[in-house]
C-alpha cells in the first residue's frame, strides 16, 4: 500500500466536447450555456462525419480532400490547414508515410460505471481519490468523473476504470492469437487500434473478466464486472519529425503531432498548448521559429517520458512508489 496525497481534478471526454462545440460553432445542450458571440467572431462551419482523405497544394493554397459519412465526396480550398486529425491523423499519413503508430505491447480495457451501481464499501474505494493497483505486468486505475450532463453530485457521477494488460504482439499487423481475439468484435471484424464501446465480443470479455477476478482487489473486480460497455484501446507510440509541412501551409498539432501513451494525461494538454501558441504566432506574438521549437520539444518531451511510464508499469517489477514518479 502506498498513499501520495495530491490534487487531481478530472473530467469526461462528453463535457469537453459540448462546451468546446458550444464555444466554436454555438451547439446547446444540457453541459453548459452557449456564450454571447463576439463582435470580433467570424464564420464557422462544422461538418460532422467528414473524414480527410488528403491534401495538395493549389497554387497559393491547400485543397484539402474529403469524403463524408453518406459517401459524399469533395473538397475544400484553405489558405491555411491545422491538421488535428489525431495518432491516426491521415494528413501526416499522406504527407510524412514513414510515420506509424507502433504497438507498445499492451491494451487498455477501459469503461465507466454509474457511481450509483456500485456496493458501499467500492465506492468508498473509489469516491474522492484516484486508485491504482500494480502486479506484474498489469496497472489498473479509476477515477471519478462528471455523470450524464455533466452532473457533479454524489450519486450521479461515473467511475471511469483503466485496466492495461500485455498483449505481446510483434505489430498491430501481425497480432498473436490473444491480441487478436480481443480485437474481434461481435460480428466477427478485427480492429487493428481500438475497439467501439459496446463491440467487444462477450466470450473474450469474459475471458478477460475471468482472469481480472484472479488477479484484481475486489472494488475493480467489482468495478470491470458491472461495466455495460467496455472498450479496448491498443497502446501504441507515434512522433512525427516535423510539424510544419507543405511549406508551412499545413501544421500538425495535438495527437496528430505526437500520440501519447494515456499514462501521461497529457494529449488533451498538448493540444491546448499547441492551440495557444499557434494563435499567438499567427497573431505575431511569437515567432516561428519559437512556435516550432516549443511545439516541437513539449511533443518530444512528453511522448519520450510516456514510453517510459508505460514500460515501467508494464516490464518493470518496482516498488509501489516507483510506479507514480
Amino acid at each position: 500500500m502506498h498513499k501520495v496525497d495530491r490534487a487531481q481534478n478530472m473530467t469526461s471526454w462528453d463535457l469537453v466536447y459540448h462546451m468546446l462545440r458550444a464555444n466554436f460553432d454555438g451547439v446547446r445542450s444540457e453541459y453548459c450555456r452557449v456564450p454571447e458571440p463576439l463582435e470580433e467572431d467570424g464564420p464557422v462551419v462544422h461538418l460532422h462525419g467528414h473524414t480527410v482523405k488528403g491534401a495538395v497544394v493549389k497554387g497559393d493554397k491547400v485543397e484539402v480532400m474529403w469524403k463524408s459519412a453518406k459517401g459524399k465526396e469533395g473538397s475544400t480550398l484553405a489558405d491555411f490547414v491545422v491538421a488535428a486529425d489525431g495518432p491516426s491523423s491521415t494528413i501526416r499519413d499522406s504527407l510524412i508515410p514513414t510515420v506509424n503508430r507502433m504497438y507498445a505491447g499492451y491494451c487498455a480495457l477501459r469503461g465507466t460505471v454509474p457511481e450509483s451501481d456500485l456496493s458501499v464499501s467500492t465506492r468508498e474505494a473509489f469516491c474522492e481519490r484516484f486508485t491504482f493497483f500494480h502486479a506484474q505486468g498489469i496497472q489498473v486505475l479509476a477515477y471519478l468523473i462528471p455523470g450524464e450532463s455533466g452532473a457533479l453530485e454524489p450519486g450521479k457521477r461515473l467511475i471511469n476504470f483503466v485496466y492495461y494488460t500485455n498483449f505481446p504482439a510483434k505489430s498491430l499487423d501481425e497480432p498473436s492469437p490473444e491480441l487478436a481475439e480481443l480485437m474481434t468484435d461481435v460480428h466477427g471484424v478485427q480492429h487493428r487500434i481500438s475497439m467501439p464501446p459496446g463491440k467487444i465480443d462477450l466470450k473474450a470479455w469474459e475471458k478477460q473478466l475471468q482472469i481480472a477476478k484472479k488477479i484484481l482487489p475486489p472494488p475493480f473486480v467489482e468495478l470491470v464486472s458491472v461495466t455495460k460497455k467496455p472498450f479496448v484501446q491498443a497502446i501504441t507510440d507515434v512522433l512525427s519529425p516535423e510539424n510544419e509541412l507543405m511549406g508551412g501551409k499545413v501544421v500538425l498539432v495535438g495527437d496528430a503531432l505526437a500520440g501519447f501513451r494515456p499514462h501521461t494525461a497529457a494529449s488533451t494538454s498538448q493540444a491546448a498548448f499547441d492551440a495557444m501558441i499557434l494563435a499567438d504566432m499567427i497573431a505575431g506574438k511569437v515567432s516561428r521559429e519559437e512556435w516550432k521549437r516549443k511545439t516541437m520539444e513539449y511533443a518530444r518531451t512528453v511522448q519520450k517520458r510516456g514510453v517510459e511510464m508505460g514500460d515501467r508499469s508494464q516490464f518493470e517489477k518496482l516498488p509501489p512508489e516507483r510506479y507514480f514518479g
